[in-house]
């Protein structure tokens, strides 16, 4: 039997936010009914007031997923890279696969993953479409663009894996073990991640998703883009640089 660990950073989700969690562990549920694997959740709170979880919500969804729900809370604040590690580092799945807790690209996307990890795959990671860069507000759009040619000019990513951002990744234990290597704690550990996984030459994957329909993004203000663009740096130093991988 193969276990999946789906893993999803919570900080301060909108109202009605186990919907969505429930509505995903449903349909992938129904894709992989009648195969031999088990599927568990990882929710994490990152420092915000425990009690935006209600006890009735993470019923529901532990319920949904025959008990195998893990929530766990800690606090301040760390970021979501920091998030993601304190969730990844306790998994025992033989494959993991992040996202967001409101599934932007759809629990199929999650599926999907699941599946090339099962292939094969050391590492998957989303490749986002045009209608991505639709819905984006104009900070978002300079700093995907910017990442993509920093990515490349840079760090000298190959060209099918620029989209270093898109919040959808999945790795088995090799992958796992690379990841918990990162040290970033906001939001370009995913760079962080895909260049120690490349350096490491892992079999890396890339998966088309789409943003799924009625999403609306949130925007990013000029001091956390720069933020990200000093911790860019530290990347390219610690990694290009001074080999550290």
């Amino acid at each position: 039997m193969h276990k999946f660990d789906i893993v999803l950073p919570l900080y301060h989700p909108a109202d009605g936010w186990e919907e969505h969690i429930l509505n995903a562990v449903k349909g992938i549920r129904s894709y992989f009914a009648g195969k031999d694997c088990e599927i568990h959740v990882y929710l994490t709170n990152d420092g915000y007031p425990v009690e935006h979880y209600s006890k009735d919500s993470l019923d529901r969804i532990n319920n949904a997923l025959d008990g195998k729900l893990h929530f766990l809370t800690y606090t301040p604040n760390q970021g979501k890279g920091y998030s993601l590690r304190y969730l990844i580092e306790r998994t025992e799945g033989d494959y993991v696969v992040y996202t967001d807790g409101d599934f932007p690209f759809g629990w199929k996307s999650v599926a999907e993953a699941f599946e090339l990890l099962q292939s094969g795959a050391d590492v998957v990671m989303g490749k986002r479409g045009t209608d991505y860069s639709g819905a984006l507000c104009f900070l978002r759009k300079v700093l995907s663009k910017g990442t993509r040619f920093l990515n490349r000019t840079l760090l000298g990513l190959p060209s099918e894996f620029l989209d270093t951002q898109a919040g959808l990744k999945g790795f088995n234990k090799k992958g796992k073990e690379v990841f918990l290597k990162t040290t970033v704690k906001t939001f370009v550990f995913d760079t962080e991640f895909i260049l120690l996984a490349w350096k490491n030459s892992l079999n890396i994957k890339t998966l088309p998703i789409k943003i799924r329909d009625g999403l609306l993004l949130s925007s990013m203000g000029f001091k956390v883009m720069i933020r990200e663009l000093r911790l860019f740096l530290k990347i390219l130093w610690n990694i290009r640089i001074r080999k550290r991988y």
